[in-house]
């Protein structure tokens, strides 16, 4: 996933837990039992205290805007959980423009080719590639965990001038900047309790 939905995901989920934070502690503050240990400094609500009387209530809906609002703001709320819903299902990634106005790619497809042929090279265990494709330029972010005993530059020099040189011939009129991560794999063996 991009980092722009990670950063969403973790926002909508951090509002969520804010919210359900709040009221759980407004309901505990008002129970008889939590609030006759609290401190004297602590402020307390009064027992029976609810957020919104039937007094209150019934002030709000004399004004006109009151039932508009409230349907609104609910049909805005439930839109946007759908949308936010439906897109973590989106797959595949955006599509790549390739050599014809009508050919495309799927960006997740062209990550899974190069991390195929970036585990073929010899000294390359395992490898990953991220690809989120932007209109004009692309970033690849490739990680690549590396045979014990591999030297990294001969390893990158291969990754270079094979399956990366490779994507970025096959996103030839856009251009593509890459990022490299490698590490080794631990050649300690578990020991046994």
């Amino acid at each position: 996933m991009n980092p722009l939905g990670n950063a969403v995901n973790r926002t909508v989920l951090a509002l969520t837990g804010a919210a359900l934070l709040a009221g759980g502690g407004w309901l505990a503050l008002t129970s008889d039992g939590l609030a006759g240990r609290l401190p004297g400094w602590w402020p307390t609500p009064d027992a029976g205290t609810v957020l919104l009387d039937r007094g209150g209530l019934a002030d709000l809906r004399t004004h006109g805007w009151w039932t508009p609002v409230v349907v609104a703001g609910t049909a805005c709320a439930l839109l946007l959980c759908l949308v936010w819903l439906l897109a973590q299902f989106r797959g595949g990634g955006r599509r790549l423009p390739l050599a014809g106005p009508s050919l495309t790619l799927r960006s997740r497809a062209l990550a899974d080719a190069v991390a195929r042929r970036a585990e073929a090279t010899e000294g390359v265990d395992r490898a990953h590639v991220h690809l989120p494709a932007g209109k004009r330029r692309s970033r690849a972010r490739v990680r690549v965990l590396l045979e014990p005993g591999a030297a990294p530059g001969p390893v990158l020099d291969r990754l270079t001038r094979g399956p990366l040189d490779e994507a970025r011939a096959s996103l030839a009129p856009h251009r593509t900047s890459t990022r490299v991560r490698m590490g080794v794999r631990s050649t300690r063996e578990r020991r046994a309790r």
